[in-house]
């Protein structure tokens, strides 16, 4: 079995030019699409070269596919929330905070039971250990894009002037 952490480099590379693409308005929905397929394909890569599908893999894959599919609407309600709050900011109104607390709080919530569904789907086809190192991997990225659009983003209040 081999790590998938050879490819953060790139991963970290791809969130980031995803985060600081999304949170301008000019950037077109064909820009995010494209980022959105490139960070996939080196997702897949990295599952495909951490997990031993062995049998499997047919069945992991199809799965696998409809996840993302789901993921990437998800996605692009984060991606949504992030661009608000880039244009509005620095002048955030309160009633635009809140509207985002609670925007990206369903998020959070919609991307929980995203993965419950698709455990036990996993844990039903390929096996509990499989779907195990999924929701770990997926854990792992979804860890790794938070932490990049947190570091990129300037925190409420934030002098941005002269940095």
């Amino acid at each position: 079995m081999k790590h998938p952490y050879t490819l953060k480099a790139s991963i970290t590379l791809l969130v980031l030019l995803a985060v600081v693409n999304t949170a301008f308005p000019q950037t077109s929905q064909t820009e995010v699409e494209i980022i959105q397929e490139a960070f996939g394909l080196e997702k897949e890569a990295a599952l495909a070269n951490f997990m031993d599908l062995g049998a499997d893999a047919e069945n992991f894959w199809a799965i696998y596919d409809e996840y993302e599919a789901a993921r990437k609407k998800l996605g692009n309600e984060r991606i949504q929330v992030i661009s608000e709050y880039a244009q509005h900011y620095p002048n955030i109104t309160d009633e635009k905070i809140i509207e985002l607390f609670k925007r990206t709080n369903a998020f959070r919530k919609s991307f929980a039971k995203l993965q419950q569904t698709y455990f036990r789907k996993m844990k039903k086809e390929v096996g509990v250990q499989k779907a195990a190192q999924f929701w770990q991997l997926e854990t792992y990225f979804s860890s790794l894009i938070q932490v990049n659009i947190y570091s990129l983003l300037p925190f409420i209040g934030e002098n941005t002037q002269g940095n």
